[in-house]
């Protein structure tokens, strides 16, 4: 099934749901995704290590020559594991993350008999640890299986009308029933799971043999006439590693499924896991908890009230009182909260819960027993609705397991607001602090965050929760520096304030930008911190740069790929995009596929009180600046870094990358960047002269 990214907070969207459940942008502006990287290009293209002849007795499950500091970190990795830590490193491009990391927690898993999860950003990236096993398998006999959910993998309901848009709590019930008629030798079955039992030990073999991808694993699996899912689900218990999507231990019951299949039930000891991009993985973890309560939800189950027998949640509480209630204090709230052309407004108090306590003279213990009532009544609904073809959630369902997390987000872990769109009024409970994935971690013994961007590293530690003493490691990249410069002009800044008292700096900006692209003719991205900053400059940058350009158009996938490709097939292009997206974080562009990058601006988030309510927060949990170095500072870093890293992917790539911004001073460290009075004149310099 296919997932939705936010173009407004890149979060992923819950299948099935209309709204962004993080900054609550509906669905007109949501953006589909298979869930891979960008348009299926591959992620990561370095340059090919070479092979061992022999085991190395250092780094037994290390099958290239190593390179750099690779033999410190798969050393650091293995001996923290081994003392039950959490490990946390950040290490910069060409270290080799993927194959350290398995290096070292497979020598680990090994003597300890316990079982990797390797846990990633997107089902592709299952493909680069499927690939590296591969090479190990090689030279030590290892074993592994990429894991998808049933949306990807089922081939019995493929075929089904609106496929793609099953909940997955509903493909996997439909899934549930067909299975148990299987098992019971009764009609209407699993035809796919019926073959498991005759070819699982083919299966088996086959993957020992190859460890193949996800991808042809469910091919394999077709031919044969088996469930790729349920033969996956098999396989858990008899593999060495579990490549995953995040989604696979942020979500609690899918993750209690994972830990049954791999005969890890309540023991969380026998498990070792590996987080990829763990920059990502935190906000993941947030946006996991982070949820909305929009207008159409709630109207939808209104609506929905009179299809129910006995519709009583409380004494004389009729379900359809009680939830036209619950719209009203939404209302409320909104004329209450907002005043005159405001739009979100932060609570720092229970005002629906109070409202509707007092309405019906309910205590908290009554409030919450008629939201169970409602979710029992809504649960019982959707097994009909299933039972007669309609393969989806129940509207009671949907709004009643929101309204329970809400009456139990009254927390410091939740700034909680009512905001409004051109749709209406809706309530936003934003995690800042994800407990659930935490209190989990914190039960293995041993587990790795990795990222090329996550400094300070006791920031993500501490927001995440990772508590017995985490060890943070840096390593450097083994590139030469010098093939890479940063540097920011002094004389320019996208700061509102700044823009908005000298009405020539937009221009100055637009100047530069064009300027730069004159001065070498290569392969160029600028990007901008947000669509309406490119939008206003685009008109300037169409008229003056006499290059080929192309641009990522918000909400259209298929002409963004379109330009992409074009952009990376020639050598004199300039590819527009704006920060944080999926160009800048998404895709790699190795050789002279990309030889100057152009930052215009600080892509700090924007002002709101609900970024306010979240920084006091932090400042009173971790002390006074913690709060805006957390909420802002960070998040800026790490996408200028992630911006930056697209120059250099291999030993051979040469960039320079520009920031117009003075503002980058005040962490030039962090982006290892250097002031410029002339950066056309750095950048000519840089490549030694300027290109024809």
């Amino acid at each position: 099934m296919q997932g939705l990214f936010c173009p407004g907070c890149k979060s992923l969207l819950a299948p099935g749901s209309n709204r962004c459940m993080r900054c609550g942008m509906s669905a007109d502006g949501l953006v589909a995704s298979n869930q891979s990287s960008l348009f299926g290009i591959p992620e990561r293209r370095e340059s090919e290590p070479t092979v061992v002849q022999s085991e190395n007795l250092e780094a037994p499950y290390m099958p290239y020559e190593p390179r750099g500091c690779q033999l410190d970190i798969i050393h650091d990795i293995r001996s923290f594991l081994d003392d039950g830590r959490h490990v946390v490193i950040e290490s910069g491009t060409g270290t080799g993350k993927t194959i350290v990391s398995l290096a070292a927690s497979l020598q680990h898993a090994k003597s300890t008999g316990k079982k990797i999860v390797y846990v990633v950003r997107t089902i592709t990236q299952t493909d680069a640890v499927m690939k590296e096993l591969r090479a190990i398998s090689k030279i030590k006999k290892v074993s592994g299986v990429a894991l998808t959910g049933r949306n990807k993998s089922c081939p019995l309901f493929r075929g089904t009308s609106g496929f793609e848009q099953i909940p997955s709590n509903v493909l996997s019930m439909m899934c549930e029933d067909r299975r148990n008629k299987s098992i019971k030798g009764q009609a209407g079955g699993c035809r796919y799971y019926d073959r498991l039992k005759t070819e699982i030990d083919n299966i088996e073999r086959y993957c020992r043999e190859n460890v193949p991808s996800s991808d042809d694993l469910d091919r394999f699996c077709e031919k044969l006439g088996v469930c790729p899912y349920e033969a996956k689900k098999m396989l858990l218990r008899k593999v060495d590693v579990i490549a995953a999507p995040y989604i696979q231990i942020l979500n609690p019951d899918i993750r209690e499924s994972l830990m049954a299949n791999m005969d890890l039930s309540g023991d969380p000891r026998g498990l070792m896991i590996i987080v990829d991009e763990a920059h990502n993985f935190l906000d993941a973890a947030r946006s996991s908890e982070t949820f909305v309560i929009d207008r159409q939800m709630v109207d939808n189950a209104i609506d929905e009230c009179p299809t129910y027998r006995d519709p009583t949640v409380w004494e004389e509480v009729r379900l359809d009182t009680f939830l036209n209630f619950f719209k009203v204090c939404i209302r409320a709230a909104a004329n209450e909260k907002l005043g005159f052309n405001e739009h979100d407004c932060v609570f720092d108090e229970d005002f629906i819960e109070e409202r509707m306590m007092t309405k019906f003279g309910m205590s908290r213990s009554d409030l919450e027993s008629a939201v169970e009532r409602a979710l029992d009544l809504g649960e019982a609904r959707t097994e009909r609705l299933i039972e007669s073809g309609d393969n989806r959630t129940s509207y009671v369902e949907d709004l009643a397991l929101k309204m329970k997390a809400w009456f139990s987000s009254g927390s410091d872990r939740f700034v909680r607001s009512i905001k409004t769109d051109k749709d209406g009024e809706f309530l936003s409970a934003t995690c800042i602090e994800p407990s659930e994935i935490s209190r989990f971690l914190n039960t293995v013994p041993g587990t790795l965050h990795m990222s090329g961007t996550l400094k300070p590293l006791d920031q993500y530690a501490r927001v995440l929760g990772l508590g017995n003493n985490p060890k943070f490691r840096s390593y450097p990249s083994p590139f030469p520096s010098e093939n890479k410069l940063v540097v920011y002009a002094k004389n320019v800044t996208t700061k509102y304030d700044a823009m908005r008292d000298d009405p020539d700096m937009q221009n100055r900006i637009e100047r530069m930008i064009v300027d730069i692209c004159d001065s070498v003719r290569r392969n160029t991205l600028v990007m901008f911190t947000s669509y309406n900053n490119m939008r206003a400059m685009r008109p300037y940058l169409e008229r003056h740069i006499d290059r080929p350009k192309y641009w990522e158009e918000s909400g259209n996938q298929r002409r963004t790929a379109d330009s992409l490709a074009r952009f990376k097939q020639g050598r004199d292009g300039v590819f527009f995009s704006v920060l944080g997206g999926s160009v800048a974080e998404g895709i790699d562009f190795p050789g002279d596929e990309l030889c100057v990058t152009i930052i215009v601006g600080i892509p700090f988030p924007p002002p709101s009180k609900e970024l306010k309510a979240m920084s006091d927060r932090y400042d009173e949990r971790y002390g006074s600046g913690k709060g805006w170095l957390y909420t802002s500072q960070v998040p800026a870093i790490r996408k200028i870094n992630q911006a930056t890293g697209r120059l250099i992917r291999t030993e051979e790539d040469r960039g320079v990358a520009v920031i117009l911004d003075h503002r980058a001073s005040r962490f030039a460290k962090d982006i290892g960047a250097v002031p410029t009075d002339d950066p056309i004149v750095d950048v000519i310099r840089f490549f030694g002269k300027k290109s024809s």
